[in-house]
């Protein structure tokens, strides 16, 4: 039996619905790598997170704009992902770190997402090359215990 591929590409709009495509994407995605959902979460809400961000800033409103997207097991069990997109140029990883400390109705809006995003991945990388964004992170992931439900 062959074993399920170590890398996935996948296109979508740049819209809601395609953050929603995306995400099943990358849930059949870990399925088929065999990776502990519940050990995953942190990575789905940093992808989630980033697709967010490229529809409400790269894209803002643009409804023909796609979002490639291309996933990887790296060695020692991380799995990378590569947010790739044609909008505004825009480095998240430039933004001013957000006021943690303050309540949050005394906080500037904004800019908790790629604080979260830093946090939630092991490593965040930007690069705008031939007009594209191109944001890639990664996260160590577990992989399922044989027997073991794959969970939610």
């Amino acid at each position: 039996m062959a074993s399920p591929p170590l890398r996935s590409s996948v296109r979508v709009a740049g819209t809601l619905s395609g953050i929603q495509r995306a995400i099943a994407a990358l849930d059949d995605f870990l399925a088929a790598q065999s990776f502990d959902s519940a050990s995953a979460w942190p990575l789905k809400v940093a992808f989630d997170e980033v697709l967010s961000n490229v529809v409400t800033y790269a894209y803002k409103g643009r409804v023909d704009g796609v979002i490639d997207i291309e996933f990887a097991v790296c060695s020692g069990g991380e799995v990378e992902i590569a947010v790739i997109d044609d909008g505004e140029e825009r480095d998240p990883l430039r933004a001013p770190r957000p006021d943690t400390t303050s309540p949050s109705d005394a906080r500037e809006p904004g800019g908790l997402g790629v604080y979260l995003v830093r946090h939630l991945a092991d490593r965040v990388a930007y690069t705008r090359r031939e007009g594209r964004n191109r944001l890639v992170f990664g996260k160590r992931i577990g992989l399922a215990r044989p027997g073991a439900g794959s969970g939610a």
